[in-house]
């Protein structure tokens, strides 16, 4: 008894995945609900577990494109099954002598197959499956695709395509799972993909596929397929581009002191970056300029700020949206990006995960870039880019807000910019270095006992020190040293 696992679909947008990785090999045992392959769509990488128990057989390779619905994998109950099946389809390939005659008077190719350069020259007769097949025959012998597998299979639809048009089998020996694209590709009717090098100058089947080992604008170099995550970044930063009159401003500032507070405090881990996100996320509301996006002499806003943190862990770039990030506090911002790294990490980032953000974030400061200029996304007018340096003294840090001209001035964005550095500069303890500076222009006091801090710097001298922190309102308290260690 055997079991097919089809090909699900990731994305409602998607009509085809990648093979990303196996996690068996064919003949080997798996248990139901194990995970059996890793399968890439424009958005996400997403792990397949298996639905049955049984020895594999997996009808695709690694780094295949196959269509949504077709047989990605069977499982059998036995070795001596799989082996018998696998035989059996191996046999149904060849020609038999009957078929053969029924062959010799093809019937014409349908309507909907006829490729539009066929249309377009009337004048050229329209040749049946048979004579398609001779004619790239003759005309490309060597390049005759070779055969890769120890068998045959057909897809039903394949084999309906077959039947239909009367073609022989046997063009598709040793080509291991045959469907509808193969067929037509052999026939000439679909264009090859072109592939990485296999050190061949011929043409060849890939499960599904036909590769062409050598690029076609320069012969010389190697090539490789960009991935499909990759492929929707270029098309999304491409629209952000296309008409955009897109500009940039900077503003830099050093960091060690709101680093020192964070870790005094014990506070979100040490980490700057979900501070940033929560100040912005309240700084949108006052701007809704910068949650909209220009299209055809018309301005749309969002009514949400929904912010999109991109992340590169090694397996490409990912784009996971923080849902109404104004309503979170820094420690909520802290765990929601700590489940998407985890999940990205994973493979287990959603389409909803990655859809819907308003506005996208950037970040390079771990990396020792302190400035750079990212790109718009699709249907958005800012970019945020977040850059730092922690080998400089006072790991200075920079924001650079990429926006679009024709939604947005200079002077705004300078506005924009500058009021969001002072709100996370407030976040520096005058416990610091230059405490006896700070003294002398703010003054606070403890929201405990209530001591203001010229009495408590008066009373301790430079032991005094007013320690910050946050409510559960996101709003900045103070406490002193005193209050603290429970005197």
């Amino acid at each position: 008894m055997k079991y097919e696992l089809l090909v699900p679909r990731l994305n409602t947008n998607d009509d085809e995945v990648d093979i990303v990785h196996w996690y068996f090999k064919d003949r080997e045992y798996v248990e139901k609900g194990q995970e059996i392959v890793d399968l890439e769509s424009s958005k996400a990488v997403v792990s397949i577990e298996s639905e049955a128990s049984g020895y594999i057989s997996c009808c695709f390779q690694k780094g295949d494109t196959v269509k949504v619905g077709v047989p990605l994998a069977v499982f059998y109950s036995s070795i001596a099954e799989l082996e018998a099946d696998l035989q059996g389809n191996s046999q149904a390939a060849q020609p038999t002598a009957a078929n053969s005659s029924t062959q010799a008077t093809p019937t014409e190719l349908p309507a909907q197959l006829i490729t539009s350069e066929h249309r377009s020259a009337p004048a050229t007769p329209v040749l049946t499956a048979q004579q398609q097949v001779e004619s790239q025959t003759a005309s490309l012998e060597p390049q005759k695709p070779q055969p890769t597998f120890t068998f045959t299979r057909f897809s039903k639809a394949a084999q309906e395509y077959i039947e239909r048009n009367q073609i022989n089998p046997s063009l598709f020996e040793g080509m291991g799972l045959v469907s509808v694209e193969v067929i037509e590709t052999v026939l000439g009717i679909r264009q090859p993909v072109v592939a990485p090098s296999n050190g061949s100058s011929q043409p060849y089947l890939s499960q599904g596929q036909v590769t062409i080992s050598q690029p076609l604008t320069n012969p010389g170099l190697r090539s490789e397929k960009v991935s499909k995550s990759k492929q929707l970044e270029i098309s999304l930063l491409t629209a952000g581009q296309s008409g955009g009159i897109n500009s940039s401003l900077t503003v830099q500032f050093n960091s060690a002191g709101i680093r020192q507070t964070l870790e005094e405090m014990g506070s979100l881990n040490g980490q700057v970056l979900p501070l940033i996100l929560f100040e912005l996320a309240r700084l949108l509301e006052e701007y809704p300029a910068f949650t909209a996006y220009y299209e055809a002499g018309q301005i749309y806003y969002y009514d949400r700020i929904d912010l999109g943190l991109a992340i590169d862990l090694g397996k490409g770039l990912k784009v996971p949206v923080i849902r109404n990030a104004n309503q979170l506090s820094p420690a909520e911002i802290l765990e929601v990006v700590t489940d998407f790294a985890r999940r990205y990490l994973e493979n287990q980032l959603t389409v909803d995960d990655l859809t819907g953000g308003t506005m996208t974030i950037s970040d390079l400061s771990n990396e020792k870039i302190l400035h750079f200029q990212p790109l718009i996304n699709q249907n958005q007018a800012v970019i945020l880019g977040i850059g730092g340096d922690s080998s400089m003294e006072g790991y200075p840090m920079t924001l650079t807000l990429v926006f679009d001209h024709r939604l947005l001035a200079g002077r705004e964005v300078a506005l924009f910019l500058n009021a969001l550095r002072d709100r996370l500069l407030s976040y520096q303890l005058i416990n610091l270095p230059v405490a006896e500076k700070a003294v002398q222009t703010k003054n606070v006091t403890c929201n405990r006992c209530l001591i203001d801090l010229d009495t408590l710097y008066q009373k301790f001298g430079k032991d005094a020190l007013m320690h910050v922190h946050m409510n559960d309102k996101g709003q900045t308290a103070y406490i002193c040293h005193v209050c603290l260690g429970g005197f």
